[in-house]
């Protein structure tokens, strides 16, 4: 007579592989920079354009609110519907770039470049040093790194 449905089964059921877990968190990002308003991380120094992309006679750069840098990736960002600027090295197409938690301006992307010089800009993101902070203190650029001129 089969035991009803009840009762404790004698019997152990063969154990099924789980799925890896994915409650580990994310190793931190190496040396941050970060909102200065609310502290999110918007990118990494490990994101800054190497000077051996950006052409010798260009190396200085500069937003609307002062030093600025190049870099290849941003995160916890916003970016605005894009508009055409007139530069000091030509007429770009930029997108603001506005933190995610605080709303706080952060720079800009370079979406379209129309001078062909200044193609070499294009999808990348001016960040205002001003702007942003560094946790960690960990690094300082220095005036040689990056920073431009209106564009």
């Amino acid at each position: 007579m089969p035991a009803p449905l009840d009762a404790p089964c004698s019997r152990r059921l063969p154990s099924v592989p789980r799925p890896p877990s994915f409650s580990r968190p994310l190793p931190p990002i190496p040396r941050p920079l970060s909102c200065k308003q609310c502290k999110t991380c918007i990118t990494s120094y490990n994101a800054l354009l190497p000077p051996s992309a950006i052409p010798s006679d260009r190396r200085d750069f500069r937003g609307f609110s002062g030093k600025a840098s190049l870099f290849t990736e941003t995160y916890n960002v916003t970016l605005l519907g894009p508009k055409v600027q007139l530069m000091q090295t030509g007429a770009h197409m930029l997108a603001e770039i506005h933190c995610t938690n605080c709303d706080q301006y952060l720079g800009y992307k370079i979406v379209r470049a129309f001078e062909k010089s200044e193609r070499w800009k294009e999808e990348r993101f001016l960040l205002e040093m001003a702007e942003l902070d560094n946790p960690y203190r960990t690094h300082r650029l220095d005036s040689s790194d990056s920073e431009e001129d209106s564009s």
